[in-house]
C-alpha cells in the first residue's frame, strides 16, 4: 500500500472513531464485503468494493479505540481504480463527507468493523458500478449493528457456594436417574405387554409359547403394513404438485436475500468453507451472507458482509441459538429490512446449500419455505459412528421427502422443520418473531407459529447438504436435543398451541407404532398366528419394496454432493448399502428416542462437533 493510501486510511479511521465516541453499548462485529452506498437516500454512488484476502491486512492495520468500542480497518480494492492511488484518495474524500452527516439514533457504531466506503465517482467507478451495481439497502448501513433497548441478562459469578451446589445438585440428579430409570424401563415394557396383549399358552405337547395379539388385532397390522405403499403415494403427490403447482415470484418481487449463518463460533473453519462454497455459486440475485455468532471466539470470516456477535447482556425469552435469531432479527428492523421484499435463507454451521436451493428459495413465492436436507456432506465415510449416523440420517431425508412435500408444499401445515435451509421473508419473520421460551427445536416452534399465523408455506424439491453427527454419542446428543426441544413445546402453551402440539405427539405415536405393530406382525406371522395364505401378503410383499426403494432414494441422494462428485457407480454402492442399513437406521432412530428419554432433559441447547478435526 502506498504512502497515500496510508494516509487516507488514517484519516478515514479517525473518522470512523469520532463517530463511534458517541455510543458505549458494545454492540456486535459487522464485516461489509458489498458495495451499497450512496451520498444521499436518493442516489447510489460508488462501485463495489471488495477486500483483498490478505492475512497481513486482517484486521491490524489501524484500530481506533474509544470505550468498548473499536474500529479494525483494512484497505479495499476498488475494481474500476486499479491501484491508482489518487482514485482511493477521491474515494476516501466521499467518505469523509458521509461520516460527518446525522448519524441516525438506532443505529451504533460497529466493533471490529470492516466497513464499505462510498467511492467518488468517476468514469472508472461508473463502469465498476456498471458491473457491480448497488443492491439498495441504506446506506448508512455501515454504521453497524442496532442498539436494542434491552435488559440486561442478569450475570451472577460462579462463586465456590454455587459451583458446590450446582455440583450436589448433578449428583442429585445423576443418583435420581440411575434409581428411576430401570423403573421406568419395567413400566414401559409393562404396558407394552398389555397392548398387544402377550400371554403363555400351554401347548398339547407339554412346552409353553409366548403368544402375542387380542382379536382383530391382524387388521390393525395389515393396515400398519400398508404404510410404506401410502408413504410412496404422498411422496408421488407431493412432488406432482411441486412440479406443477409450485408458486414462482414475478421478477422484482424481492430485492434482497440474506443467508445467515448461526453458529456459537467454535466451528470457524467449517463456516468459511460453507461461506467460500456459497461465493464460489456467483449467485445473480443482490445478497448478502451474515454470520451470527457468541462472544468469545475468533470471529475471523473474510467472505461474510456481515458479522453480528451477540452481546452477552443482550437478553430474550428465548435462549441459545433461538436468542441468536431474536438478536439478528432486531438487527434487521432496525437496518429497514423486515419488509416482505427481503427474504432470509437461515442456514447452521455445518449446511452447505445447493446453488439451486438458494436460487429456489428466493423465487419461491411464499411467507416461509424450505426443501430437503440430505446428509450429503462426507455421506457414510468413515469413522464409523460417522458411517451409522449418516444412514440414520436417511430417515431425515425420508421424511422431507413423504412428509414435508404434502404437509409444508399442499396443506400448508408442517409436520416436520428443519432450521437448515428455511427461508422467511422478513415481514414474516416479525410477525412470528423467536422471542418465545424456547431452548431448542426453535425451526419447528418458528414453522407452527409462523402456520397458526396465516402464513403461506412452500416446499421445493432442491437439497441443503448437511454434516451427520461424526460419532454415535454426537448423535444421541443432537437427538436429545431435538426431543426434548420438542416435549418443552408440547408441554408449554407459550411455545405450541395446543393444535400444533397435538399435531407433533400425534407424528411420534404414529411412528412408534407403526413400528411395534409391523415388529408384532412379523413375530405374529413366523409363529403361525396369522392366516398362511392371505390376498394381503401379496400386497405386503409390494409394501416392502416401496419401502426398500425410498431407501435406496435415500442413499442415492447422500452420495449426490455438488462438492464430493461421485460418480454413478459410487452412488449406486451407496445406495444399495442404505437398503442393507436399513433396519439399522431404525434402530438408531429409535435409540434416539428412548435413550434421550432415559437421560432426561438437557434443559439447554447441546453444541456437537461439525467436523472430523473438533472430534480429534
Amino acid at each position: 500500500m502506498g504512502e497515500v493510501d496510508r494516509q487516507s486510511w488514517g484519516a478515514a479511521g479517525a473518522a470512523a472513531s469520532k463517530l463511534g465516541g458517541q455510543s458505549s453499548y458494545a454492540t456486535s462485529a459487522v464485516n461489509i464485503r458489498s458495495a451499497r452506498l450512496a451520498s444521499d437516500r436518493h442516489q447510489h454512488l460508488g462501485a463495489r468494493v471488495r477486500e483483498i484476502p490478505e492475512p497481513s491486512r486482517h484486521p491490524a492495520h489501524l484500530q481506533a479505540h474509544n470505550g468498548d468500542t473499536a474500529y479494525h480497518e483494512s484497505a479495499p480494492y476498488i475494481p474500476g481504480a486499479g491501484r491508482n492511488a489518487a482514485a482511493q484518495a477521491d474515494g476516501l474524500a466521499s467518505l469523509m463527507s458521509l461520516a460527518h452527516t446525522q448519524r441516525p439514533a438506532t443505529l451504533r457504531p460497529a466493533r471490529h468493523s470492516q466497513a464499505a466506503m462510498p467511492m467518488a465517482s468517476s468514469d472508472g467507478h461508473a463502469a465498476a458500478a456498471e458491473r457491480h451495481p448497488p443492491v439498495g439497502l441504506l446506506e448508512r448501513e455501515w454504521q453497524a449493528t442496532p442498539d436494542f433497548d434491552a435488559a440486561p441478562a442478569p450475570i451472577r459469578p460462579p462463586g465456590r457456594r454455587n459451583r458446590a451446589s450446582q455440583t450436589r445438585a448433578r449428583r442429585r440428579s445423576r443418583a435420581w436417574r440411575i434409581v428411576l430409570t430401570p423403573i421406568a424401563l419395567a413400566l414401559v415394557i409393562a404396558l407394552l405387554a398389555v397392548a398387544i396383549n402377550v400371554h403363555a399358552v400351554r401347548m398339547p405337547n407339554g412346552t409353553t409359547r409366548v403368544l402375542v395379539g387380542w382379536p382383530g388385532m391382524r387388521y390393525l397390522i395389515y393396515a400398519v403394513w400398508m404404510v410404506p405403499i401410502i408413504e410412496l403415494t404422498l411422496l408421488g403427490v407431493g412432488h406432482i404438485f411441486y412440479r406443477y403447482r409450485f408458486r414462482v415470484a414475478r421478477p422484482g418481487t424481492f430485492r434482497l436475500l440474506i443467508i445467515q449463518v448461526t453458529t456459537t463460533g467454535r466451528e470457524q473453519d467449517r463456516v468459511n468453507e460453507v461461506i467460500h462454497q456459497i461465493r464460489g455459486y456467483r449467485l445473480r440475485m443482490p445478497h448478502e451472507i451474515w454470520v451470527v455468532t457468541e462472544p468469545g471466539q475468533a470471529d475471523y470470516y473474510p467472505e461474510a458482509d456481515r458479522v453480528l456477535r451477540v452481546p452477552a447482556k443482550f437478553s430474550a425469552k428465548s435462549e441459545r441459538k433461538a436468542r441468536a435469531l431474536e438478536y439478528s432479527r432486531r438487527a434487521r428492523i432496525s437496518l429497514g429490512l423486515a419488509v416482505p421484499d427481503v427474504k432470509i435463507l437461515f442456514n447452521d454451521d455445518d449446511v452447505a446449500p445447493t446453488k439451486g436451493y438458494i436460487e429456489t428459495a428466493f423465487t419461491a413465492d411464499y411467507d416461509v419455505c424450505e426443501g430437503i436436507t440430505a446428509p450429503r456432506a462426507q455421506y457414510g465415510v468413515r469413522p464409523l459412528g460417522h458411517f451409522l449416523a449418516s444412514h440414520a440420517d436417511d430417515m431425515r431425508t425420508h421424511a422431507c421427502l413423504v412428509y414435508c412435500s404434502v404437509f409444508q408444499g399442499i396443506i400448508g401445515r408442517p409436520l416436520h422443520v428443519h432450521g437448515e435451509g428455511l427461508t422467511v421473508t422478513g415481514e414474516a419473520e416479525s410477525i412470528v418473531t423467536w422471542d418465545w421460551p424456547a431452548f431448542a427445536s426453535e425451526d419447528l416452534v418458528f414453522g407452527q407459529k409462523a402456520a397458526r399465523a396465516g402464513l403461506r408455506w412452500g416446499w421445493f424439491h432442491e437439497y441443503a447438504e448437511l454434516t451427520s453427527p461424526w460419532t454415535v454419542r454426537d448423535y444421541i446428543t443432537q437427538r436429545r436435543r431435538w426431543l426434548w426441544g420438542d416435549i418443552h413445546g408440547i408441554l408449554h402453551r407459550e411455545v405450541m398451541s395446543w393444535p400444533s402440539a397435538f399435531m407433533i405427539l400425534g407424528k411420534y405415536v404414529f411412528g412408534l407404532t407403526t413400528l411395534l405393530f409391523s415388529a408384532v406382525g412379523l413375530y405374529m406371522r413366523l409363529g403361525g398366528q396369522l392366516p398362511g395364505a392371505s390376498p394381503i401378503y401379496d400386497v405386503a410383499k409390494l409394501s416392502t419394496v416401496a419401502w426398500l426403494a425410498v431407501f435406496f432414494s435415500c442413499g442415492w441422494i447422500g452420495a449426490s454432493s455438488s462438492v464430493s462428485l461421485k460418480n454413478n457407480d459410487s452412488r449406486l454402492l451407496n445406495a444399495v448399502t442404505a437398503v442393507i442399513m436399513a433396519p439399522v437406521s431404525i434402530l438408531l432412530t429409535l435409540a434416539g428416542i428412548f435413550v434421550p428419554l432415559i437421560q432426561g432433559n438437557p434443559g439447554t441447547f447441546q453444541v456437537i462437533s461439525k467436523t472430523r478435526r473438533g472430534q480429534r
